[in-house]
């Protein structure tokens, strides 16, 4: 049998810019802006309800965060409209009460109230938290002054995005004569961070006044960025006494059918499988699932294509999702390309054409071939997962096994193997390891690869080296006068 071996080029990517020019005109001192914007976390002495009134006692106590600036039309200049955000906390729930004022509340734009409606679109605000304060990495929640919820995951400085996130948190809003308000309530479970006793956390405001095409935030970022940029965030201080919770949610399901007609015999099935979600540690999530049902999965939104190109689409089963981004290799999502899909009134569920699915045509792992051929659903019959964070490593483990479909699939293992090692003040370098592989035959498919994403100085200069190495088996059948041989395994 002849061996072929092929080692692929080695790619080096330059996806940095040169200096920024607008960065140095800019009339703000960003890093110094940044050490100034400090709040003080406050106690909440009794209950607060989330009705979107901010009329509990607790509230008047709460220090202030206003004197927003402007990212947008105007960068550097004061926000239009003043806005005064206070938070509290409690042993289960962090705390905001948001009054956006506006001096035309009926002129407030709103377009949509479904959970992850597009933000960009709307007036409304988030808040980001960086809870490890690493200035890395952060949660994003969003709301409308109608209450609507949107959240999200950002690694590295959004270099990986992950909207199709869900956690659990409540919001309320109302308009009222002076403007709008909005009470977050947003529970520790949902978050993960440091078990000390006293801690700080990274934190930002952003406020978006859509008719006037203005976003402002309490820390200042340049237009440039967007707010995952929590380098440049503020910080919640003084936060005591949390205890990240021991999560543990186990989701049994079971599903029967029975057909019957006048030929034939009654017909039956029973199906059941279970999935489950574990806190290792404060930083590592552990998912467990058995002879899964992915039937509760949003819908895709339906796109015409025109292109004789197929459309990328994102992953939108509960599994596979939370620290999702972690599993992503090579160059980081282009900036410019979420701002585009963002302008264009793209959500993150809009289909793309292959090798447009974060602004680079690399995408070595995506697990929504997991499960499905050629458009067909096939089996899974079991996994795990472990994705999160061990101190300076982001570490992802996946392994699923498939079952047989006649047709598609023998059955098959796949398996992942990511781990990330932050390094300077904002760079992480990387290994990633990929296999695929028949249980009913010899077919196998496996890649590993190293990547480098390296900001060097204030200038945030980006670079990305690539060096995967790919080995794939190539089967052919072959015939001869006696008839057909078995299959042959060339290595490529």
């Amino acid at each position: 049998m002849r061996m072929t071996h092929r080692l692929s080029c080695l790619t080096f990517a330059l996806l940095g810019v040169a200096p920024l020019v607008a960065a140095q005109n800019s009339p703000i001192d960003y890093e110094r802006a940044r050490l100034e914007r400090r709040l003080n976390a406050t106690r909440a002495e009794g209950p607060i309800v989330i009705d979107g009134v901010l009329d509990e006692e607790a509230w008047k106590s709460a220090p202030i965060a206003t004197n927003f600036i402007q990212s947008e039309p105007e960068e550097g200049a004061p926000a239009m409209f003043d806005t005064e955000v206070r938070v509290l906390y409690d042993e289960n729930n962090l705390y905001f009460g948001v009054l956006a004022h506006d001096d035309d509340p009926d002129s407030l734009i709103i377009k949509d109230l479904t959970r992850d409606f597009a933000t960009f679109a709307v007036d409304g605000f988030s808040v980001i938290l960086d809870t490890f304060h690493d200035r890395r990495n952060s949660y994003i929640f969003s709301t409308n002054p109608m209450g609507a919820k949107s959240d999200a995951q950002s690694l590295s400085e959004g270099q990986e995005f992950n909207e199709d996130w869900n956690g659990v948190w409540h919001v309320a809003g109302q308009i009222e004569d002076r403007g709008w308000t909005a009470e977050f309530a947003i529970p520790f479970k949902t978050l993960k961070f440091k078990n000390v006793d006293s801690q700080n956390w990274g934190i930002n405001f952003l406020r978006r006044n859509r008719r006037f095409n203005e976003e402002s935030y309490w820390s200042p970022i340049p237009r440039i960025y967007d707010a995952s940029r929590v380098s440049l965030a503020g910080t919640l201080e003084e936060l005591r006494d949390l205890r990240p919770g021991t999560r543990f949610k186990l989701t049994p399901f079971a599903t029967a059918n029975v057909s019957e007609s006048s030929d034939s015999d009654t017909d039956g099935s029973f199906e059941g499988g279970l999935d489950a979600k574990v806190s290792v540690s404060t930083g590592l999530t552990l998912d467990l699932t058995l002879n899964t049902d992915f039937s509760q999965a949003e819908a895709d939104l339906q796109q015409v294509n025109l292109s004789r190109f197929s459309l990328f689409f994102p992953e939108k089963r509960d599994f596979f999702l939370e620290n999702a981004g972690i599993f992503r290799f090579g160059p980081p999502e282009d900036p410019r390309f979420r701002r585009f899909r963002r302008q264009a009134g793209l959500s993150a569920g809009s289909g793309f054409p292959a090798g447009q699915t974060r602004g680079n045509d690399l995408l070595l792992f995506f697990s929504r071939r997991i499960g499905l051929s050629e458009g067909r659903p096939i089996p899974v019959q079991g996994g795990g997962r472990l994705t999160g964070r061990y101190g300076a490593y982001q570490i992802g483990l996946l392994s699923i096994q498939t079952g047989e479909e006649e047709g598609l699939s023998t059955g098959d293992n796949f398996s992942v193997v990511r781990v990330k090692r932050d390094i300077l003040a904002n760079s992480d370098i990387g290994v990633m390891f990929i296999n695929r592989e028949s249980m009913n035959s010899s077919h196998f498919n496996r890649s590993i690869g190293v990547d480098a994403n390296f900001r060097v100085t204030r200038r945030k200069w980006t670079s990305t080296l690539i060096g995967p190495r790919r080995r794939r088996p190539v089967f052919l059948e072959m015939t001869g006068p006696g008839g057909s041989a078995g299959p042959t395994a060339t290595e490529a």
